[in-house]
């Protein structure tokens, strides 16, 4: 490519040395250096033909086809060698450098025992949608297990982390989540966020999640958002995202202060956790939505 391009231009783009270009240049020619310098070649016309799609394999079979033969993976190697990458490869190589980025998941410190007897020491949590004429309505909760209390939750137009790290600080308000507490989740990539990781790591928050797409690791959450729905928002067409906030705010006050759970021996969340913690049953204070 010399006759249309400099050797300084395509070392800055090879992102190599020009004095290594140089001195691998005078290396000896060997045979092997030719064949792999013309199986180069004509593995480069074919990417390009294929419009930079064909990837080693097909390259490979095309390969076969003008009667060269040759291992798909040294098509491969050579592609690597010369840095062509089809799209979807690319997308993959790009997944699976994040997934390596990312810091392994927690193990599941419950394994489905949904029990405390302790308030603000096991909590469990998770993101639903609300349907709207405006778009979806995510709501995030924090719930305690000793007393199914909803310690915290938050709401908004997007599943981001900030919705999951605005519910939980929510909770750590209410002055009832203990040093040391387990938040469990699924395996949500809002819960896998390092911004996510770092803000239990700041407020010793230890992290607890399920096996992936097993809804009964966190069968309490789930619950949680079944009853929502069923019981108060299934009847309900919401017209904006901000009538949609209201009845889910009305609903958590009910289900705290009002509600008796049969897992609480026909109790209410408010009653439960003023027994466990020797204080007279007060209402929780109604957190507003992000």
């Amino acid at each position: 490519m010399k006759a249309d391009f400099g050797v300084e231009y395509l070392c800055g783009k090879l992102k190599v040395s020009v004095s290594g270009y140089y001195a691998w240049a005078k290396r000896p020619i060997t045979q092997a250096r030719e064949r792999r310098w013309e199986l180069a070649g004509k593995v480069l016309r074919i990417f390009v033909d294929s419009g930079r799609a064909a990837g080693h394999r097909k390259i490979t079979a095309e390969l076969a086809g003008e009667g060269v033969h040759v291992d798909r993976k040294t098509v491969l190697g050579v592609m690597r060698d010369m840095g062509i990458m089809p799209p979807a490869a690319r997308a993959a190589f790009r997944k699976a450098a994040a997934r390596a980025r990312t810091s392994p998941d927690p193990e599941d410190l419950l394994e489905r025992r949904f029990e405390s007897i302790q308030p603000g020491t096991v909590m469990v949590g998770d993101i639903t949608y609300v349907p709207t004429s405006e778009g979806w309505l995510y709501v995030a909760t924090v719930i305690d297990l000793a007393s199914r209390m909803v310690l915290g939750w938050a709401s908004g137009k997007r599943q981001t982390t900030t919705l999951i790290v605005t519910a939980l600080r929510r909770a750590i308000a209410t002055g009832h989540v203990r040093p040391g507490a387990i938040f469990h989740s699924d395996h949500g990539t809002q819960y896998r966020s390092k911004r996510y990781a770092k803000y239990c790591r700041r407020h010793g928050i230890r992290r607890s999640m399920g096996k992936n797409f097993e809804c009964w690791d966190n069968a309490v959450a789930e619950s949680f958002f079944s009853k929502l729905k069923n019981e108060r928002l299934r009847w309900i067409r919401f017209t904006t995202r901000g009538s949609a906030t209201r009845e889910v705010a009305a609903y958590i006050r009910y289900f705290n202060n009002k509600r008796r759970h049969q897992t609480l021996g026909y109790s209410t969340p408010a009653e439960t956790l003023a027994r466990l913690t020797r204080l007279a049953p007060t209402p929780m204070p109604n957190t507003a939505a992000a």
